[in-house]
């Protein structure tokens, strides 16, 4: 699963912190990343009322870390690609103010992708369309496995 990502402005967003998104109808959002959501299983996490689905701006790289050493391991994000995050409904924090827990989509790693990366999950590529359904960009091939001490 992606620890971390970074967008065009060089911005690196991580768990547990807030994150800006945005829904199909240009809405902006914020949500605390607090683990992920398998795509596979989309329709389940959004059938709770007040859920959205929103995505972040354009998406520069994806970091990894390896499940063995913990090694943490940048891929590049195809151009124009966004990710996607499962923003669960408002829920009122011990010091009465309101947040929403985003979790980020994930999809089934490629063979080259579990090889690089070591883990069977990574992050959904693609843009929301205006009817809210998400318009796939595949992933960019990553690096070989050899090549990941030049990087």
């Amino acid at each position: 699963m992606p620890h971390l990502y970074k967008t065009l402005d060089g911005t690196v967003w991580r768990p547990s912190k807030s994150i800006s998104l945005t829904r199909a109808d240009g809405t902006k959002l914020e949500g605390i990343w607090a683990g992920s959501a398998q795509e596979e299983k989309l329709d389940w996490w959004m059938r709770p009322p007040g859920t959205d689905l929103a995505q972040t701006d354009e998406v520069a790289e994806i970091a990894v870390k390896d499940e063995d050493t913990n090694e943490l391991r940048w891929g590049k994000a195809p151009p124009g690609a966004r990710i996607f995050f499962v923003l669960q409904p408002p829920v009122t924090g011990k010091s009465g103010e309101s947040y929403r827990l985003a979790k980020l989509v994930t999809n089934a790693a490629t063979s080259a992708q579990i090889e690089y990366f070591n883990d069977e999950r990574f992050s959904l590529f693609g843009t929301l369309n205006a009817d809210g359904t998400i318009a796939r960009i595949p992933p960019l091939p990553p690096p070989p496995p050899e090549q990941r001490e030049l990087l």
